[in-house]
């Protein structure tokens, strides 16, 4: 059998001929002449004309929209054809507006907001301290502690800063600044600070009385306070560094209105 007569050879030439209708009849002639020529000398190569073997020869030719657009741009030039198989360039890309959570101020708020929740819910829990002092009757002072009061202050401190902390929880969970572990971060800081200054110093009464209470009191204020600045901070600089990333990205591109 004639290469060229193969049934995969006949269609692969019938559909690069479509194809080619919009040359001039001479050039589509060369085309396909050239065409021809070059799968039967690969086919020539082969000791046998197997299926595998055609479509080996055909697949190094590419496919037959290619090879036509391949002929139609060797021969742009004025009076011939428009390319019908031209890619046409990717539209460019519509400036968008980034989300409110992901803009370059969101982690400097965020670390403002935390700062006053933790202040007001530390002045309320300091202010309703559940330490009493009495005196007895020989002048002997002594020092009366509810073990668990300590909890009730927290949550009354953690119920004074909550719409604070709801704006935190909605900034930080809704962005894209910060890991899921940072986000979680953010969230949990205050009621977990408030809870450690409400809670520890049950522990310290527990095992020392009233100097473990004081002693665990303002250890674990300090703890909170310096631990809780540490904290915001680093999140604070992780948060910047992504959103001016991420502008930074978007403007190279054009995908973000930076407006």
């Amino acid at each position: 059998m004639n290469t060229t007569q193969h049934p995969l050879v006949s269609q692969y030439l019938d559909d690069l001929s479509r194809m080619l209708d919009h040359l001039p009849p001479g050039d589509r002639a060369e085309v396909l002449a050239g065409v021809r020529e070059h799968i039967e000398a690969g086919l020539a190569e082969r000791r046998a004309t197997t299926v595998g073997d055609v479509s080996a020869v055909l697949a190094e030719l590419g496919p037959p929209e290619d090879v036509a657009r391949a002929a139609y741009e060797s021969g742009d030039g004025p009076g011939l054809p428009t390319n019908p198989y031209a890619v046409a360039p990717p539209l460019p890309a519509q400036p968008v507006r980034l989300p409110i959570s992901d803009r370059r101020w969101v982690p400097v708020v965020v670390a403002i907001l935390q700062a006053i929740a933790m202040l007001l819910a530390m002045i309320v829990a300091l202010g309703t301290a559940a330490v009493m002092t009495s005196s007895s009757s020989d002048g002997v002072e002594t020092v009366d502690y509810a073990v668990g009061s300590g909890l009730m202050v927290a949550m009354g401190g953690i119920l004074t800063a909550l719409p604070l902390w709801i704006a935190v929880v909605l900034l930080a969970g809704n962005s894209t600044l910060w890991t899921g572990r940072q986000k979680l971060a953010h969230i949990l800081l205050l009621p977990v600070g408030v809870l450690l200054v409400g809670v520890l110093p049950d522990l310290g009464w527990i095992v020392a009385g009233e100097r473990g209470l004081n002693v665990v009191a303002i250890a674990s204020l300090l703890l909170v306070v310096l631990g809780g600045f540490w904290l915001v901070l680093r999140l604070t600089i992780e948060g910047r560094r992504r959103a001016s990333a991420v502008g930074q990205v978007g403007l190279d591109s054009g995908a973000f209105d930076a407006s």
